[in-house]
């Protein structure tokens, strides 16, 4: 939704320079490739949606962040973007790639993607035992004044 925190790029994707984007980088609306200059150096992102429950609500928040995936997770990603069975891949190993307002040192923290289906973009879904603001209120849930806060930063 347009009322939720939503990112545009992955940080790293932001900070090559824009003069070097066009040759160190492709990037669409789904998915980011960073040229390191060799193979071995590119770099993998995802968009996805970091589900947040909120409590009283049927629908949680999602923010609409970036996760950097592996080459093969990356590879099987654009394999199965258009199939409707892609639900029954296994979630994979991610990171979170944007640094989220409200919120201290999240860039680099450790989840997993889960594909849905061709028309749903994948969720995110941090370690479960990671013992930081984020991972606990994706795990609890948050209050809908919290909701607010995000979008009254990430607005401003």
């Amino acid at each position: 939704s347009e009322m939720e925190p939503s990112y545009t790029y992955p940080d790293a994707y932001l900070a090559i320079a824009p003069e070097e984007r066009d040759t160190r980088a492709m990037v669409g609306s789904d998915e980011c490739r960073l040229n390191g200059g060799r193979e071995a150096d590119s770099r993998y992102f995802l968009r996805v949606l970091l589900p947040i429950p909120v409590r009283g609500e049927t629908e949680a928040c999602a923010w609409g962040v970036w996760a950097e995936v592996s080459e093969a997770a990356f590879a099987r990603t654009r394999e199965l973007w258009s199939d409707p069975d892609q639900d029954d891949e296994p979630p994979f190993h991610a990171t979170l790639a944007n640094s989220l307002n409200c919120y201290h040192a999240t860039l680099g923290l450790p989840g997993a993607v889960t594909l849905s289906g061709p028309e749903v973009i994948p969720t995110f879904v941090l370690a479960h035992e990671l013992d930081h603001p984020l991972a606990r209120e994706q795990r609890d849930g948050v209050h809908p004044e919290r909701v607010v806060e995000w979008l009254f930063a990430h607005l401003h």
